[in-house]
């Protein structure tokens, strides 16, 4: 009985700590209406313009460089 009673505790106080989180996150997210597809990208050399729409529907792997 007893490991049942903190087996529940346990739950219980992971779910309320998820809930907190998700809804100081979706706080965050209020008012947003983009999605990255509203976006883009100039080359490296800065010639073209690349809107990321282009890659509607296949994966694509953003990394964040400090330089280049």
């Amino acid at each position: 009985f007893l490991l049942d009673y903190a087996y529940f505790l346990l739950v219980f106080f992971f779910l309320i700590v998820q809930l907190r989180k998700e809804r100081r996150y979706n706080k965050y997210l209020q008012g947003i209406t983009s999605t990255i597809y509203d976006y883009g990208a100039l080359t490296i050399d800065g010639d073209e313009y690349i809107p990321f729409k282009q890659y509607a529907g296949k994966y694509i792997l953003f990394v964040n460089v400090a330089t280049y």
